[in-house]
Formats: structure tokens, sequence, C-alpha cells
């Protein structure tokens, strides 16, 4: 990846709290114009991490590049991202437009008034534009939380943990805004513990656990290199021995009750697989998804 092409670049970070090592030699970058996905569970070090490509916490040891220039020596460059925590701070006394327009009022962004009507528009807060943010419920906070982050037009978004308190009508919505974002040039980081929101909105991805980086790359080139596949279906039939030597894969596994356990690329896959079994006058009882979970992600990937 050439330099360029790089919205972040994050080389050897670091750090401690006290005796506690948090971040241990941390490195990977993000390429403009994509939605990365930062992927490990609560105690990870992903918002740590954030906080010091933010400039809000000093890496013990590395660097951290944000569009090719060094964010401690041109701190000014913090003026391109947006940021999103996972517990959003605002004036809990003050209305939600309140809020925005004294952000924005802050950030020095031109015509506020205006824009913080649009971003009130674009999120459908008008219902809730002159409620005091304290009695906002946790997913609107988090719609407020995204306006503020989109007031000085970023062009890179970090998002810890965002769609955490998010209704599942709203999870879908924000997704869909996320991708359309990138369209028009936003790069987003995404951190998060639910694989299925790597897999549905990023192609690259770097999986961090206790503050270590244990891959860093392409989606797919994980799985790969894993043996994961994205989806695994378990399959009942009247026959399940049968049905394994039709199917004649080395990859069928046997779980506990004897059902069939088969890897594949997509769901396109399953039909495939069941009209193959009912050809051969097997019964086909059971066809059940599965994804894989991030702790098999962690345990493939230890030591790669």
């Amino acid at each position: 990846m050439n330099g360029e092409s790089v919205a972040i670049s994050v080389e050897g970070i670091r750090k401690s709290f006290g005796r506690k090592e948090v971040l241990r030699d941390v490195s990977f970058s993000v390429k403009k114009g994509s939605i990365h996905g930062l992927l490990g569970h609560n105690g990870a070090g992903k918002t740590t991490l954030f906080r010091i490509i933010l400039c809000l916490l000093n890496p013990n040891e590395g660097n951290v590049g944000i569009f090719g220039r060094d964010v401690k020596e041109e701190p000014t460059v913090k003026s391109k991202i947006g940021y999103v925590s996972e517990h959003p701070a605002f004036y809990s006394s003050l209305t939600v437009k309140e809020n925005l327009v004294r952000f924005g009022n802050l950030k020095g962004v031109e015509d506020c008034e205006r824009a913080v009507e649009e971003l009130i528009s674009r999120l459908e807060l008008s219902e809730y534009a002159n409620m005091k943010f304290a009695k906002l419920s946790m997913g609107t906070k988090q719609r407020v939380a995204i306006a503020r982050a989109m007031m000085n037009s970023p062009e890179l978004l970090l998002l810890d943990e965002f769609l955490a308190n998010i209704d599942p009508v709203w999870r879908h919505r924000l997704k869909d805004m996320l991708k359309s974002l990138v369209k028009e040039g936003v790069t987003i980081l995404l951190s998060t513990h639910i694989l299925a929101d790597v897999e549905e909105l990023c192609e690259d991805v770097t999986v961090i656990r206790m503050g270590k980086i244990l891959y860093s790359g392409n989606l797919n080139d994980l799985y790969r290199k894993t043996g994961l596949k994205s989806t695994l279906v378990r399959v009942n039939t009247s026959d399940n021995s049968k049905a394994r030597q039709i199917l004649a894969r080395e990859d069928i596994a046997i779980d506990e009750n004897g059902a069939l356990l088969i890897p594949v690329e997509n769901t396109e896959e399953i039909p495939r697989l069941v009209n193959i079994l009912t050809d051969h006058k097997l019964s086909v009882y059971e066809v059940k998804e599965f994804k894989p979970s991030l702790e098999e992600v962690y345990a493939r990937s230890h030591g790669d």
C-alpha cells in the first residue's frame, strides 16, 4: 500500500498504564475511502488506540500518521477527523440543537445553524431537537453523537462501538449511511466486537486481542488463512453417514449430535447442497446457518 492511498498508519504503538501494558507493538494501516474494521472484545485496547490516534493519549512508543502527516507534529490534521465514542458526552441540561450548535461554533463550522438543521434532518432527529440531552434514549444519544462527528464534514470517521446501543432498524439505516459516506470519499475506522458487522461493512479488518494485533488485512484472506469460512451450515438428513459420502468433502465435520457441519463460501451454496442430497433420495430435516464467533477468529489467528 503506497503512502498516497493510506488514511491512517499506525506504527509500533506501545502504551502502558503503570505496569499494565495495554497496547503491544501495534502496527496496521487503513486505506483511503474504505471502512476498516477493528475487531476485538471489550478491553482489547481498541478505545485506547483511538485515543492515541486522536492525540488524547500519548503512546510510550510509536507513531500515528493521518493522511501522511504525523499527528504529534501537525496536530491541525485532527480537524479532518470525526469521532463517535461508545458513551458520548454532551451537556445534559442543553437540548440536542443547543449541543450541536455549541460544538459547531467551537469547531468553527461555517453557517453552523444550517449545518445543524441539515444533520438533524438527515438523522431524523427533528422531534428531539428541542429535548434536553439527558432525557434521550441511548440509541438516540448515539445518533446525536454521529451528527456531532459529522459537523465538520470529516474526511476520516473513528467509530468506537457506535452501533452497540442502536435499535435494529437504525442499525440497518446507519450502516447504509456509512456505505454512502465511503462513496463520497470518507474513510471509516470502525471498532466492534461483533463479527457480523465487520462482514457486512468491511473489506479489511484488524484483529486485536489483549493489546496485540493477531491479524491485519483483507477479511476474505483471513478466512482463507485460518480455514474459517463466513458461514457454517448444520445439516440433518435421514442418513447423515450416506450424506457425507455423497458430498465427498474433506472439510465436513460431525457435531456431538451426529449432524453434518459444512463450511460454505456464501449462502447461495446451501440450496445446491440440499438439491444434491434430495436427488440421492435423502430427506433433509434441518438446515441451519452459523457464523464463526470472535473466539474462533482469535483461536485460529493466534500465532499467525
